[in-house]
Order: C-alpha cells, then sequence, then structure tokens
C-alpha cells in the first residue's frame, strides 16, 4: 500500500519518497483475516501479505496486536499445540468489528479521492497534451 515516487529536493538531486501510505492499514488488515477465522502471530503474518499486501516485521505485528488487545478490538487466548510450542490465538471482538465498519468507510473515501485524483491526471497527461 506504499507508492514510490521521486521528488525534486532543495539542491536539485532526486530522491526516493514514500507517499501514499495509509496509515494504520494493518489494522483493518488484521481485523478482516480474523473475521474469516481465528489466528496465530504468524499465521496472520503471512495472510497479511497473501491478502492484503501488507509485509509486516513480527515484532511490529506482535505490538500491534499488543495494542489491538488493549483497544479491545481483539482477544487472545493460548492454545496447546501437542505437535509443538503453545501459541497465542487472537479473535476479533463486537468493538473490533465495528473499527473495522469505521475503517471500511474511511478507505472507501480515500479510495475514492485517489480514482478521481489518478482520473484528473489521465486526462491532464493523456498522449500529446502536456502543460
Amino acid at each position: 500500500m506504499i507508492i514510490a515516487y521521486m521528488t525534486t529536493t532543495y539542491n536539485d538531486s532526486l530522491r526516493p519518497r514514500v507517499f501514499g501510505t495509509v496509515q494504520r492499514f494493518i489494522e483493518p488488515c488484521i481485523l478482516l483475516l480474523l473475521s474469516k477465522d481465528t489466528s496465530h502471530g504468524y499465521g496472520l503474518l503471512e495472510d497479511l501479505e497473501k491478502h492484503c499486501g501488507e509485509k509486516v516485521d513480527i515484532g511490529n505485528l506482535y505490538r500491534t496486536l499488543r495494542k489491538m488487545e488493549t483497544n479491545g478490538w481483539v482477544k487472545s487466548e493460548w492454545d496447546g499445540n501437542k505437535a509443538g510450542h503453545d501459541r497465542r490465538m487472537y479473535t476479533i471482538t463486537k468493538k473490533g468489528h465495528a473499527f473495522l465498519e469505521n475503517a471500511v468507510v474511511a478507505l472507501t473515501q480515500t479510495d475514492s479521492l485517489i480514482h478521481r485524483f489518478f482520473e484528473g491526471y489521465q486526462r491532464t497527461f493523456q498522449k500529446g497534451v502536456s502543460l
């Protein structure tokens, strides 16, 4: 969900900048995944990249999950795994569902604004048209 672009700095050199990030996009992604099924951290890590396009550091994921649990959006329980280590399983809460619904409304508005921007850009910079 990150768009890179080139920009001119004060010394006229070009450098890549990160632009277009959706702040806290990982949170609604996690809630969407947990709406489908409970999961443990490494399962979420894999699914975030596969289904949401978000590559996340495992440490950041667990910090985010702890914050989401503090906010009441998810709850967790230890699951005794006979084949290996015990793991913490995460489940979305009613408060998490409400946050997800609000996030979808906000992301839909953002999506609309971005599409309008690209439509305007394409109209302005059609072949043969220049500023």
